[in-house]
């Protein structure tokens, strides 16, 4: 009997840990999926009014006019950006029917992560003119392109669209799933279309789970009193 018991056991510690294993990797193959450029966003875009937005601190993010890298970078000690990629690529059919000259154009798109103190905050996508970024912005690099936008007050932004969303554009995962006390049920997202002169184009931001969008003002303040000892 101990030794059958003994078995049993060995067994379940077996099946434990090769479901660990498999969890494991399969997370790790999501995280590989940050290397398939393009994610893009598939999303279903509306006016503010149409969607009622949980809370009026995050309707404060999704709306705010300002740039949004400032407002990052004065709640973060170390703010990067990450080129997932740029090329050129026919944009999304919803972002083709925004540009009201897309077919006169080629176009770029670009994706990147926006992340503070090593955590990823946004995920942006934008579609460029691409003779704008082989001349305006040919050293763009992995520099906000938000920074450029708004040092030139000849840029007109549109009205913000916005969406619910249920699975992370970059790990590919639901994001009610697994369930947890803290998870959140629902990213969020928004998009305008910039003008410069003849040129348009499109920005699109989804604020990923870290993002302060998520964080009550007194646990954010909380957090930014942490990082700074």
């Amino acid at each position: 009997m101990p030794l059958e018991k003994y078995n049993t056991d060995a067994d379940i510690n077996f099946a434990v840990l090769d479901l660990l294993y498999r969890i494991k990797l399969n997370f790790l193959n999501h995280l590989l999926q940050i290397n398939q450029f393009p994610l893009g966003i598939h999303a279903v875009w509306k006016n503010a009014a149409q969607y009622d937005i949980p809370n009026q601190r995050l309707a404060d993010w999704l709306l705010h006019t300002g740039s949004l890298t400032e407002r990052l970078q004065a709640l973060t000690n170390k703010f990067e950006v990450k080129v997932l990629g740029q090329a050129t690529i026919d944009a999304d059919p919803s972002e083709q029917s925004t540009l009201p000259d897309y077919h006169k154009h080629q176009w770029q798109i670009r994706e990147v992560i926006l992340y503070g103190d090593g955590k990823p905050w946004v995920f942006a996508r934008s579609v460029l003119p691409e003779h704008l970024c082989k001349t305006t912005w040919a050293t763009l690099g992995n520099q906000p392109l938000g920074q450029r936008i708004f040092n030139d007050n000849k840029f007109v932004r549109s009205e913000f669209v916005i969406t619910p969303l249920d699975r992370n554009p970059i790990t590919g995962i639901d994001i009610a799933s697994p369930p947890s006390s803290n998870a959140i049920n629902q990213l969020w997202g928004r998009r305008s279309a910039f003008k410069i002169e003849d040129w348009n184009l499109l920005v699109a931001e989804v604020f990923l789970p870290d993002c302060p969008s998520y964080i009550s003002d007194f646990a954010l303040a909380n957090t930014i009193d942490e990082s700074a000892k």
